[in-house]
């Protein structure tokens, strides 16, 4: 009998578990065809990562068509075009600010290293005084026509924070 109840169990857990959604998941998938062009400024970044799961499963369907690279969770992403040897790219995350009927404001923030770490020979540990961190943000204006989002605009020019 407990057999038959921990099989039960399993089977509504899978069955939650595969049922399972991202909030406002519609929603953000609008913007998963966009061409890579539409989020990122020249110099084109060569790695792509992803800050949640969400995030990925957005733009999963750019990283295919665009040629881009996953990095993997942890890695250091260098800013595209700047002169140093390492991985040249963003991390990325998408949220959904507000919904307001069949209009929608989402954010992207992409995150990227201006100063790479330099680590002393042989040690196993590298410590900066100032990380060069640069954080972009751009809000995005996305409409439901028929049921589908869709991006209408970038609302406003992206606000870029360097410390």
């Amino acid at each position: 009998m407990e057999s038959l109840r921990a099989r039960h169990l399993l089977v509504l857990l899978g069955v939650a578990i595969g049922c399972f959604h991202y909030p406002h998941e519609a929603l953000l998938m609008g913007l998963a065809d966009q061409p890579g062009e539409t989020f990122f400024a020249d110099p084109r970044p060569q790695y792509i990562g992803f800050a949640d799961g969400r995030t990925e499963l957005v733009f999963k369907r750019l990283v295919e068509k665009g040629g881009y690279v996953v990095a993997l969770d942890g890695s250091t992403l260098i800013c595209p075009g700047l002169p140093a040897e390492g991985m040249h790219g963003y991390l990325l995350r998408f949220d959904v600010d507000s919904v307001m009927g069949d209009s929608a404001i989402a954010t992207l923030v992409q995150s990227c290293v201006r100063e790479p770490r330099k680590c002393a020979p042989g040690s196993d540990t590298c410590t900066t005084l100032n990380s060069g961190v640069r954080v972009t943000t751009t809000n995005y204006l996305l409409v439901r026509r028929s049921g589908t989002w869709t991006l209408a605009q970038p609302l406003g020019k992206p606000a870029v924070i360097t410390d």
